[in-house]
């Protein structure tokens, strides 16, 4: 089965992303962008990572792309801190509150996606 044919099956999607540069990475923008019928009136959520900002700045980017692609993407999202939320900046160890961040963002791309 090729990549495109499977994300055709899914309704709805979580993108985890780093915030690189004040936007997403090139290889995610890139899959993105070869594969943009079978993103098409899907539903989306997002989890980033990053410094001080927290990735906040990488979803920013990505809702603007997903607007260009016909995707609704949920308002909840999760931002992680590479300071708090992972020890040596490699061990994903979420801090207390992180949770439930999760659970409203996967409640509304469920909501949206079905």
């Amino acid at each position: 089965m090729s990549g495109s044919s499977y994300l055709a099956e899914f309704d709805a999607f979580v993108f985890v992303t780093p915030e690189y540069n004040h936007g997403i990475p090139a290889a995610l923008r890139n899959v993105v962008d070869f594969l943009f019928r079978e993103w098409n009136h899907k539903s989306a959520g997002f989890v980033s990572y990053g410094g001080y900002a927290n990735g906040t700045r990488a979803f920013e980017h990505l809702r603007l792309v997903m607007a260009e692609l016909h995707v609704a993407d949920v308002r909840a999202q999760v931002s992680l801190s590479l300071f708090t939320d992972f020890e040596n900046f490699r061990i994903f160890k979420p801090g207390g509150g992180r949770e439930a961040a999760v659970t409203a963002m996967l409640d509304e791309v469920l909501a949206w996606g079905g």
